[in-house]
């Protein structure tokens, strides 16, 4: 006899214990009518805005790089060059003036970046041109935060080798 209320008493809590877990913490599984029968209210869903939408042609200036002769090295010498023109689209008006009030750090981090990415022998690495632009945009968006940096637009990039 005893070992059954304790068998119905730990149902019981067993019970209780996940409809307590279920509105404290799953509270959308539940259908409306237990949930206004619980005086529970949903705080509201939230909209993920879509970060993919492009600005209009319009709404962005593109700021020009002049145009980058990088060495790679390759064991201790200069194996070959890196021609790249890139231009910088950006929204106007203030993101325009902080990506030009901080442009030379951004060409600074575009060499570093390149010699690195030359020197660690990484696959794809210079040779994959939009696997460049991309890790150029994270490392010009580090500088001036995200969301201001638009697009980065190759207007010429090419290979030379050294003599």
């Amino acid at each position: 006899m005893i070992r059954i209320i304790i068998i119905i008493v730990a149902l019981i809590t067993v019970i209780f214990g996940g409809g307590f877990g279920i509105v404290t913490f799953a509270p959308r599984v539940l259908p409306k009518p237990v949930l206004n029968f619980l005086g529970v209210t949903l705080p509201p869903e939230e909209k993920v805005a879509d970060p993919k939408v492009r600005p209009s042609a319009t709404e962005t200036v593109l700021i020009d790089i002049d145009p980058l002769q990088i060495p790679l090295f390759r064991d201790g010498a200069v194996d070959r060059s890196l021609f790249m023109h890139i231009m910088i689209e950006v929204r106007r008006g203030s993101d325009a003036d902080l990506v030009n009030k901080e442009l030379i750090r951004i060409i600074d981090s575009f060499l570093t970046y390149v010699h690195a990415l030359n020197a660690l022998n990484i696959t794809p690495g210079v040779n994959d041109r939009a696997f460049l632009k991309e890790r150029l945009l994270v490392k010009a968006s580090e500088i001036v935060g995200p969301g201001i940096i638009v697009d980065l637009l190759f207007v010429n990039i090419f290979e030379r080798p050294f003599n």
